[in-house]
């Protein structure tokens, strides 16, 4: 009966049945072509060779599988913040290849905008490019024609730098984007003389930099006696004999102060009424946080731990003169506005293990917990974002000639990864910041006790700060 209606319906009228019929088999071809289409780029999708090889491909937060289908990480133009970190101390780390099996990452660069020069004509282009071992180790190295292909010394710089090339990387002088007063960058080192004494050196430079008489430099040197008192000496120098390297972390006062990047680490030599350090300060390999910044309209923070842990020697006049061997040392490099700004930071180490936590508070800062971070010589071992912290306990100290209330034990963890820190503090100096909030800063040196899912690390020895009203 059906076939008769059609037949019927194609010699009563055969345009309209004729145009019917092509709309419904478009309809189903344009079906047909999207399902092959879509099973290619699926295919795609599943092809080592088509996105970079290997069996993981690591992309950006927030990217999903669905956007590789549409075109690969070619199509992306997107970055990974920190990719040489994460390639070093991560994916072909120690850990990374013993604990987790990888035997080789291959990072890729695709889409980048680049300009060519024929003649006298400029082209705009997008180029790529890949680490020759790195891609044939990953098993999606091309087929090679003619010639070589090979690491050059940059391919090797960025894959297993040498610790000078390293430090030199990560940490190095900026040019204020602002000009602002409270503009300030530093090196700062901590040293632990003895269990009882131990020193606080910073080389800062700060105010409108370059703006003559608006700028300059500032060596402060904090001493902790052993009967717990703290000497706090300072020295200014105007703009004019300080010299910052944007390249490196070089810094030089004038003639008697400086801080230098050599072969075996950081060469710092400072002096402030009366007291004078001559050190070398040499940091323990993968023991390092690498650069990261804020920013916002009014907030820019910035921070770099070259060192997390380190050995100092040389020599320290407090004035009378000793030498200084195998000290614990730690360093790091502070950069931005400091308008109201206050944060909770810590760090301790041991011969075996490194942790570090902080967060930046003020200005225009994004309001959030703390982070954790722990590493050892075998690469990064977990990061973490605890909560708030707790003070568990707290004790009264004479600062101004106030009672302070100041942390005695706290504490802070990753519930959901199962880490824990707890702080016992033994020793505090109080500043006085002279501001109607978080009005006094609290520098404590203390023990740190750090568990993950139930089994303690370590018990590790730092510094921690705070600021309370």
């Amino acid at each position: 009966m059906i076939l008769r209606l059609a037949l019927a319906e194609l010699r009563n009228r055969p345009g309209r049945a004729l145009f019917l019929l092509g709309g419904y088999a478009l309809g189903v071809s344009v079906m047909v072509v999207l399902l092959a289409v879509g099973e290619a780029m699926l295919e795609q999708a599943r092809d080592r060779e088509l996105v970079g090889g290997g069996d993981v491909v690591v992309v950006p937060a927030g990217i999903s599988a669905e956007m590789l289908k549409a075109g690969g990480v070619s199509s992306l133009f997107l970055g990974i913040d920190h990719a040489r970190f994460l390639h070093r101390n991560v994916f072909e780390s120690p850990r990374g290849r013993e604990q987790f099996g990888v035997a080789a990452a291959s990072p890729v660069l695709d889409g980048k905008q680049v300009e060519l020069f024929v003649g006298d004509r400029r082209l705009p282009a997008i180029a790529g490019g890949e680490i020759p071992s790195r891609v044939r180790a990953a098993g999606a190295a091309p087929t090679l024609l003619s010639g070589r292909w090979e690491d050059s010394d940059a391919d090797r710089r960025w894959l297993n730098p040498t610790q000078t090339e390293l430090l030199r990387e990560i940490d190095r002088f900026h040019v204020p984007p602002v000009r602002d007063s409270t503009w300030a960058e530093w090196h700062y080192f901590n040293v632990v003389l003895d269990d009882a004494r131990w020193m606080y050196v910073t080389l800062m430079v700060a105010g409108e930099v370059g703006v003559p008489g608006r700028w300059g430099g500032r060596i402060l040197l904090t001493v902790r006696e052993p009967d717990g008192t703290h000497r706090s000496l300072t020295r200014d120098l105007p703009g004019e004999q300080v010299r910052f390297d944007t390249t490196g972390p070089d810094l030089r006062f004038g003639d008697r102060a400086f801080v230098r990047l050599g072969e075996d680490g950081y060469h710092v030599v400072a002096d402030a009424e009366g007291v004078r350090v001559d050190l070398r300060v040499s940091p323990a390999p993968r023991r390092y946080f690498p650069p990261t910044d804020i920013g916002g309209a009014e907030l820019v923070s910035g921070y770099v731990t070259p060192a997390l842990y380190a050995t100092a020697e040389g020599t320290v006049c407090l004035p009378t003169c000793r030498a200084v061997r195998g000290a614990q040392a730690y360093h790091d490099h502070n950069w931005g506005v400091w308008r109201d700004v206050s944060w909770e930071w810590g760090s301790a180490s041991n011969a075996d293990l490194s942790l570090l936590y902080g967060v930046v508070r003020g200005g225009s800062a994004s309001p959030g917990g703390l982070f954790a971070y722990l590493v050892d010589g075998r690469g990064v071992r977990g990061v973490y974002r605890p909560g708030e912290m707790q003070v568990a306990e707290w004790q009264t100290v004479q600062a101004g000639g106030r009672a302070i209330r100041v942390p005695r034990r706290f504490t802070f963890d990753d519930a959901r990864q199962g880490m824990r820190v707890m702080v016992d503090v033994s020793a505090v100096h109080v500043t006085d910041m002279a501001r109607p909030s978080r009005r006094w800063f609290v520098q404590m040196r203390g023990m740190a006790t750090v568990e993950v899912r139930g089994e303690t690390l370590g018990r590790l020895p730092g510094f921690f700060e705070t600021y309370v009203d």
